[in-house]
This record gives C-alpha cells, structure tokens and sequence, in this order.
C-alpha cells in the first residue's frame, strides 16, 4: 500500500457518507457511498484474489481520496447520486442518456390555470403530467383538451379583472374568457378539475362528472349547453377505448428491465399510470465488462430517481438488489409516500418485467448494429485515405464570417463514428483582422491543439477540414508549427463542380493533387461529409448569435454611464435614438443622473455634433 494512501487511511472516520477517489493528475476516478467509510475504502486496499479486476485496475491509480460524512446511509445514497451525475467517474457505472422527456405542467399555483409543455419538472406548486415518450404524443393530447374543455390558451397573468376583449376562441366557444373577466375564479376551477381527470386517466369520473351536468342542462331546458357536454363525453369515451389498460388494479408502476453486452447495458422502464401504459422510455448506460448486474441496476435507480418528482407507488425489477430497502426508503421520502421495489416471480408482474427486458434487447441490438456500421466505414475510411492511424477520434474544423465580420470557428468531435455533443467547442476570431479564412483556420487549430497538449489530453485520430485544397494546406503549416505532423491524420472536404450538390463534394488529403476515389455509396464518404456539414452547421449557427447580438444592440450602450435602466429611461422620454438625436443637451439633463459632460456624450455617439458654450 503506497504511503500517501496508508496516511489517508487513517484518518477516515467510521461514519456514513461518500469518498472520492482520485489520480495523479486530481480526476476523480470512482465515487461511492459507505455506511463505514472507513471499513469501505480500507476494503479496497487489502489483497484479495476476489477482487473484480476493474476494482484492481482503479485502485492502482488512485493517489488521493477525499471524504464527506452524513448524518446516515439514506443521506449518503442521495450525495453519492448527485456526485455521480455531476462529474462523471470513469469508473463508476454511468447513466449515458440522461434525457428529459416531455411533461405537461398545468399551472395550478395560479388563480386561472394554463397548460404548457415543459422538460424539467420544478417545485413551483404546479401540477406535472407524464413523462410522455413522443413530443407529438403531448401535442395531441393538448389539442384534444383544448377541444373538449374551454381552457384558456393565453400566457398573461390574470386576477379575475378584464384586461381585453374576448378573442375568437370565446367566439367558437372553446374558452371562457378569463381574460376579459366573464366569469369568477371558482367557476373556471371547475373546468380545471375536469382537466386534471382527463390527464389523471380518470375517465370514468370524467364521463360521470359530465353527465350530471348535461343532465342538469337538459332539466333546465338549456339543449344547447347539455349538447356540448354530450360531445364532451362522446370525445372521452373515444379516448377511453384507444387505452390498453394494463393492470385492473388502476395502479401506478414503473417496471424496469435491461439487457447487457459486455460494457454496454440498454434499459427500458415502461411508465404505468392508473393502469394504463402511458409510454416506455430506453436508457443507455456505460460500465465496465466485470460490473455485477447488481451495481448495474442499482446505479441506474439511483441516477434515474434523482431528478424525478413524479414517483409511482410501485416499481417492478428483474432481480433483487442489495440496496433494495435503502432505495426504497430513500424515494418513499421524496414522495411523502410508500414507494415498493418489488421483484415478481409469477402472474401479470412477471410478464411485465419480461416485455421490459425482451424490448430493451431489441433495443441493444439495434445500437450494436449501428455502432458496428459505424466501425466498418472507420475502418472502410482508414483504408482508402491511406491514414496512419485508426480514426477512431475524428474533430472536424470550420469558419464562419461575412466581409470578415463576426468572424468564428468551430470544432466537432467524433469517437467511433458518432457525435459527442459536449466535446463541441467555438471560438471568437481574435487575432485575425479582415477577410482571410486561412489565417482564421490556423488560429483555431493552434488554439485548440495548443490548450490540448498543454492540460495534456488526448489528441484526435484524424483532423477534417471544412474547405478546399488552400485550407488543407493552412491547417497543416499549423500543424507542423505545434509539432504534431506525424502524430495526427488530416484531410479535408471540399465543394466539387456543382456546389449545391453533395455527390461532387471532394476529399482530399496533404501533398496529392487529385481528390481521393471512393467507391460508389461508401459508407466512409458519407461520414467525412456528416462532419463536415455539422462543423458548418455548429460554426454558422454561432456566427448567426454574435450577428443577431450585434443587430440588437444599440449604439448607447457603448456610452460610459449609460446602463440598461438609464438607455430604457431615455427611450421611455424620447420615444426612439431619433427623439434621443433631436433632443438638446438640456433636456437630456433634465433627467436624473445625466451631466452636462454625459448629454454631449449620448449626442455624439448618435452621430449629432453640438457647439458648446
């Protein structure tokens, strides 16, 4: 045991809570949670033939480890998750596709309520509906309820009084027209509540709730009315037979399978609520080969739950886990109600946690196949460009600017044919003056190798260039002038013929006069050009940002001592830059905090000279 560690050691207390284990280089390496710390981490330190080789490989790396106790292990559970989703550890089981599907949020903390779609679910006092898998799923739904309940569509904030005219919805009678103030806060809440049915999946309550009012229309001989509320129910009765009811008990249920090929694992958890499948959703996870699926399961519940505010009551696993009763403890206190983890042996359960797991290897198979695709046009690509190195890692470069202006670069990063969305980078032209797009891609370039060599990362297989045959041969000076020729493949993609027309677009790579031959359809070439039109799109779309920024900005706020309160002020006395041009100096000095000095500054700056006295 190496010395520094063995100090380290001693000093950890026999508490609950997390470690941290670190490399030479300070990068977190593995983060886990303990209810001894020190009986844990000691644990990792003492030879054993058992250890996991993944545990052994880390653990030889490590040159530092630091610690934070809770108060108990539920504590610890909850820290260790969020560590996990924050920094990301190489060697901890990781939740690759976090994603956020779609919620419907009705605004219940307001006195008239709206709906709107939202990713992220707040603690605002508002009433969340979901997740729905399909955003065009979530349309649907709104376009329904808007259709069957006189909602309101608009976003302004009411209090009951008027504040326009009623718009066409009123007209068609798909609104009550809170906004004009036609009806009280009590009488619109009724509308809410049948909302909250309706997307509860609570349509028999819905449709009873329904017919007692149009009966009660129709014994007031108010037809019209009571003929409305009869479509109502036709159109709920209409949703009610499209839903595939899952469980008789009307129960809410998370159900959780997954499918493993060695470091990858695919999961999928089918959404059930009152009984009724509401969606599936699919997650990747990255892991080592010699992860037990206990750990697997465990840190997907952990990074799963974390964020979530909606819980079921129940959630049904493949396999028991150790941490089983700790997880469950952990979100019944975050939904302020017994939240099960259960694992059904038999019956309609079991059938569920099957069709999980059989749809999460399809799943699998469907990402292996693709990344298998992927691996063949990288080795298709090494083999017809003559590259040094496998492409495993491919950045690809590009610029983007008018007459010079709002001049930018991008840089997009591939590893093993796909995206890495969070490796993209873009920068502000700084030091080069004009219209020279080969001294903006050697700026970039050298920005971007240099920052990389100096924090000592990784650098690419391959280097894709945006351009033609002049910004491959600029790319590559830099690349000599930072020393990596040889350590580095580089070509580029440039516009063929008919420049609108991707089949003439050309590769070509340093010192070969003729563009490199492809044949027909491949796979290779279809890559180098999905790189490259995504460098462009990144770099344009920046350039886009800074030259709208620009548009926006008003000459005034280049004065010194003209902030945002003051340039709105002005605008508010003056009307527009051109009532601001017009005024005098003294007018101008009539507002508060603006000197004689600053009047004639706001007026030259606007381009009016003025004599003074």
């Amino acid at each position: 045991m190496k010395t520094q560690i063995a100090d380290i050691l001693k000093t950890i207390p026999k508490l609950p809570g997390i470690y941290i284990m670190k490399d030479s280089r300070g990068e977190i390496l593995y983060i886990g949670k303990a209810k001894s710390l020190k009986t844990r981490v000691r644990s990792y330190f003492q030879k054993s033939s058992n250890m996991p080789a993944r545990t052994r490989i880390f653990t030889d790396k490590v040159r530092d480890i630091k610690f934070l106790t809770t108060r108990n292990e539920a504590e610890a559970l909850i820290l260790e998750s969020n560590f996990i989703k924050k920094h990301l550890p190489r060697y901890n089981v990781l939740l690759k596709d976090d994603k956020h599907y779609p919620y419907l949020r009705l605004t219940t903390q307001e006195e008239f309520p709206r709906l709107e779609v939202v990713r992220r679910i707040k603690k605002d006092s508002a009433t969340y509906f979901g997740p729905y898998t399909m955003v065009k799923e979530v349309r649907e739904t709104i376009r329904l309820i808007y259709r069957i309940f006189p909602l309101r569509q608009s976003r302004d904030r009411l209090d009951g009084t008027a504040l326009r005219r009623p718009c066409l919805n009123y007209q068609m009678g798909r609104c009550l027209a809170p906004c004009a103030g036609y009806l009280t806060k009590e009488e619109y809440g009724r509308v809410v509540q049948d909302v909250i049915l309706f997307l509860k999946g609570k349509n028999h309550e819905l449709v009873e709730s329904l017919k007692k009012k149009m009966e009660s229309a129709s014994s007031q001989l108010h037809y019209e009315e009571a003929g409305v509320y009869r479509d109502k129910i036709q159109a709920v009765k209409t949703v009610l037979g499209k839903q595939k009811i899952i469980s008789v008990s009307l129960e809410d249920q998370d159900i959780v399978g997954y499918c493993r090929e060695r470091n990858l694992v695919m999961v999928q958890v089918l959404v059930v609520r009152g009984g009724k499948m509401v969606g599936e959703k699919n997650y990747k996870m990255k892991t080592l080969d010699d992860t037990d699926d206990n750990e697997t399961l465990s840190s997907f519940l952990k990074q799963y739950y974390a964020d979530q505010i909606i819980f079921p009551r129940e959630i049904l696993l493949p396999h028991p886990i150790d941490e089983s009763s700790l997880i469950s403890d952990w979100l019944s206190g975050k939904k302020e109600n017994r939240v099960r983890l259960d694992v059904p042996s038999r019956g309609k359960k079991k059938d569920l946690v099957r069709m999980a797991e059989e749809n999460a290897n399809f799943a699998l198979r469907t990402e292996l196949d693709k990344g298998e695709l992927g691996l063949r046009s990288l080795e298709e690509l090494k083999e017809t460009l003559g590259l040094k190195f496998f492409p495993e890692v491919i950045e690809g470069f590009d610029i983007s600017n008018i007459s010079g202006k709002h001049a930018v670069g991008s840089v997009v990063v591939f590893r093993n044919a796909i995206a890495e969305n969070s490796k993209y980078r873009r920068y502000k032209i700084a030091e080069v003056q004009g219209i020279d797009d080969y001294a903006m891609l050697r700026e970039v370039i050298g920005r971007r190798y240099s920052r990389l060599m100096r924090e000592g990362k990784a650098l690419p297989n391959l280097i894709l260039i945006d351009g033609g045959r002049g910004h491959l041969s600029s790319a590559e000076k830099m690349i000599q002038e930072l020393d990596l020729a040889g350590r580095v493949d580089i070509a580029c993609v440039a516009k063929g013929k008919m420049r609108n027309n991707v089949e003439t677009d050309e590769v070509y790579l340093p010192g070969k006069k003729n563009p490199v031959f492809f044949r027909e359809n491949a796979p290779s070439r279809y890559l180098l050009q999905r790189i490259r039109d995504e460098s462009h799109r990144f770099a344009i779309s920046y350039h886009r940002k800074l030259r709208d920024k620009s548009t926006l900005t008003s000459p005034l706020e280049s004065v010194p001592g003209i902030g945002k309160k003051r340039h709105l002020q002005l605008l508010k006395n003056f009307g527009s830059l051109d009532g601001i041009r017009a005024a005098s100096p003294e007018q101008l000095q009539a507002l508060p905090g603006i000197t004689e000095n600053l009047a004639l500054k706001i007026l030259d700056t606007l381009g009016r000279s003025v004599e003074q006295s």
